[in-house]
């Protein structure tokens, strides 16, 4: 819900020597918002927003990605 996965992409961008980005995100997260249980997809989620990024030829990330849904 805090777009961690732009935070994660950009500070890849600037290690050195990365040739392979995992990252791990959970399948779902479950909050309360207003007394009333609530859930997100962030795999989900994330796997749209790499698909998007890596299928786009303006973006060309130099490194690969492995994403793990636990």
């Amino acid at each position: 819900m805090g777009n961690a996965v732009y935070r994660d992409l950009i500070q890849a961008l600037v290690m050195v020597d990365l040739d392979c980005l995992c990252l791990a995100v959970p399948q779902q997260y479950k909050y309360k918002s207003g007394g009333r249980l609530m859930h997100s997809c962030d795999f989900d989620n994330t796997r749209d927003v790499l698909d998007a990024l890596y299928g786009h030829s303006r973006v060309q990330l130099p490194y690969g990605l492995l994403l793990v849904g636990y």
